[in-house]
């Protein structure tokens, strides 16, 4: 099986945490890094999966609101614009699709949808972390989604270090699991029939040691397990 993951330029300790967490899983995984500086978008047309990796802010431009800018965070727009060529391809050659926090609201740019430029500005809690420590909240996954499935029907504690979230969702898309404040924490296909695997989720299942722990675990081995099949599809369409 062989996984694309997005870059994250300048912070390879950041981007080497989702590697490691992969790895951890499945050892012998082909991981493909999908980068503006290498222009390999269409890669992912040969790969099996795609896991949209987190980052700087996605340019307001690109969902309509240029007001937004001041308020936004380490934006680059040439990483917004391969991203959003990574996702067109992924979408047309339907590979299973893994969002994490950053990927999430490219993904929800790319179909349409807006975001809240930043948290706290707009009333909601601080969702951050600050440098060398920490952030934690509870979440509620919606009945009848998938994130109910991996996650179970209760509250669940999971970490936070974003400014910004998913506003009015993209075409297709259902917000899945919601924080305490009403910030959407996850967003899957509305109907699923037909259409590839997706999840996106704003926390860091990366950044969770215990595999044991449903917002890490559960959510790689679900990811991974829908990568196998789509690889078994591929090999038997190529034979």
């Amino acid at each position: 099986m062989n996984l694309g993951i997005t870059d994250i330029p300048d912070r390879e300790d950041k981007f080497s945490q989702y590697v490691d967490w992969l790895k951890r899983v499945d050892t012998s995984l082909g991981l493909v890094t999908l980068s503006r500086e290498e222009g390999n978008a269409r890669e992912v047309r040969d790969l099996d999966g795609l896991v949209l990796t987190g980052g700087g802010d996605v340019d307001p431009e690109l969902y309509g609101k240029p007001e937004y800018r001041p308020l936004a965070r380490g934006v680059d727009r040439r990483r917004d614009d391969f991203e959003l060529d990574v996702i067109e391809e992924a979408l047309e050659g339907e590979i299973p699709v893994l969002g994490i926090c950053r990927g999430m609201q490219v993904m929800n740019v790319y179909l349409g949808g807006t975001l809240v430029p930043d948290l706290v500005s707009s009333g909601f809690e601080d969702h951050t972390a600050a440098p060398g420590s920490s952030r934690e909240h509870p979440i509620l996954p919606l009945p009848h989604s998938l994130a109910h499935a991996l996650l179970g029907s209760g509250e669940i504690v999971v970490n936070s270090s974003h400014h910004q979230a998913a506003e009015m969702l993209g075409r297709g898309l259902i917000g899945s699991a919601r924080s305490h404040d009403g910030v959407i924490e996850a967003a899957e296909w509305a109907l699923k029939e037909d259409m590839p695997y997706l999840l996106l989720v704003q926390w860091h299942p990366e950044r969770i040691r215990d595999l044991d722990h449903p917002g890490c675990g559960n959510i790689i081995h679900s990811f991974l397990r829908e990568v196998s099949h789509h690889a078994r599809l591929r090999a038997s369409s190529l034979s």
